[in-house]
């Protein structure tokens, strides 16, 4: 035949819209000239580069400690980070003159006092101490390589936690003036503590139950201190807005300002006749942190009982969010059968 039985080949176009013979064809060329036309990107910054930096260190120290997740040492960090730097900021607390002048106003009149003095201390020293280590309890290079260091340091902190928990459910009774919000908060809190050490310790065979329980009494213990920034917001707020008033006795009002004379000058109603009980006579003080210690004091008092049960509505949500969470990463879905029978598995 005089002609190609087949019509001919259409030229490939490159992404520059430049034809060109398909036998010929380089790739490379293609890339070039289109990136020619386009604009090449620009090469990292100096930025990009410390940014990355930081990136391989933030997953250095991750892989090195164990953790799992790349959220898991942000986590860590931010909790973790806050329960240990409050506890070490309590250590002053450990000195027993300054459980004196650094406690709120007014509460010292009952922690002098036999009984709640033995174990506001003893409240205060092992708390700080569970707290310490407990951290390290979480971990993950410990948990799996250092099984022995992680069984003793848990047993340790639990034996430290429970009687600190059980002296402070004592001294609910009067903390923050012992209104009932606030010792109902207490006592709520120490019954969640306790009750989620108990369910870790009796699965602590059970790696899967026994790691959220754990998580659950390091949340519950650590409400009470997002407790106390939620009282020092709701006390600035209540000393600008409509009065508030917590009740004192004369007894307490006296012994703050350490003088009967100022007490009854300030107070009228503590100015008492011979034979009258100041224990027995209770006067409305001002809230404020604009003024005096004891305004100071009332504010706390009105707040605390609130901020905690708020801190522990926080806690209780958080935690299960973040056993959740983190539940899918450590332990993908499976049948469940096969959980049940993880949920059994033994430590070796």
């Amino acid at each position: 035949m005089a002609h190609n039985e087949y019509p001919p080949i259409p030229l490939r176009v490159l992404e520059s819209g430049i034809s060109v013979d398909t036998d010929h064809y380089d790739p490379h060329e293609d890339k070039v000239a289109h990136k020619e036309e386009q604009g090449a990107p620009e090469t990292k910054t100096g930025q990009n580069g410390f940014l990355t930096t930081l990136q391989g260190i933030y997953f250095g120290i991750s892989g090195m400690l164990g953790f799992g997740e790349k959220f898991s040492l942000c986590f860590f960090i931010l909790l973790g980070g806050t329960l240990f730097g409050f506890c070490l900021a309590r250590v002053l607390m450990m000195n027993p003159s300054n459980v004196e002048t650094d406690t709120v106003p007014g509460e010292w009149y009952w922690y002098r006092q036999p009984l709640f003095k033995e174990c506001i201390f003893i409240h205060i020293y092992l708390n700080i101490i569970a707290g310490l280590f407990a951290v390290f309890q979480f971990i993950p290079m410990i948990r799996r390589r250092k099984i022995i260091i992680h069984r003793i340091n848990g047993y340790f902190v639990l034996l430290t936690l429970i009687p600190a928990t059980v002296t402070g459910s004592i001294v609910a009774r009067r903390a923050f003036g012992g209104e009932t919000n606030t010792q109902a908060a207490f006592y709520t809190l120490g019954s969640m503590i306790g009750f989620a050490a108990f369910m870790g310790i009796s699965n602590v065979r059970k790696t899967r139950k026994h790691r959220k329980w754990m998580l659950r009494t390091v949340a519950y213990t650590s409400s009470a201190i997002t407790g106390r920034i939620i009282a020092i917001i709701t006390r600035s707020i209540i000393s600008i807005s409509a009065p508030y008033y917590a009740i004192w006795t004369c007894d307490e009002v006296s012994f703050l300002f350490n003088s009967s004379s100022k007490a009854a000058s300030t107070f009228p109603v503590c100015a008492l006749s011979p034979g009258d009980d100041p224990k027995n006579v209770y006067v409305p003080v001002h809230a404020s942190v604009h003024e005096d210690p004891i305004n100071f004091g009332s504010a706390h008092r009105l707040s605390f009982g609130m901020a905690l049960w708020l801190a522990m509505l926080i806690h209780v949500a958080a935690v299960e969010i973040y056993i959740r969470a983190t539940e899918s990463y450590q332990w993908p879905p499976r049948s469940l059968e096969a959980v049940h029978q993880h949920d059994g598995e033994s430590l070796k």
